[in-house]
């Protein structure tokens, strides 16, 4: 599958949110979707990703991991 920009969409961010709120690196952090809106201004202590197994991930044929440290995959 060919990467995708992903849509910054209130599907998407449900989609998100519902995966991600116990990830190791950035559980319960109020900010979501990393790989539609680009990294946090928070620092980042990588603790494992959650993102290959989202479905947002899937979706968009996306290929790394810590978006929230990196930004978006664009």
């Amino acid at each position: 599958m060919v990467t995708m920009d992903v849509e910054d969409s209130k599907e998407n961010e449900k989609i998100c949110r519902d995966f991600c709120w116990s990830c190791p690196t950035y559980p319960e952090s109020g900010e979501w979707l990393f790989c539609a809106r680009g990294k946090s201004a928070r620092k980042i202590a990588r603790n494992g990703c959650l993102c290959p197994a989202c479905q947002v991930y899937v979706n968009y044929g996306l290929s790394s991991n810590y978006y929230c440290a990196e930004g978006s995959p664009r």
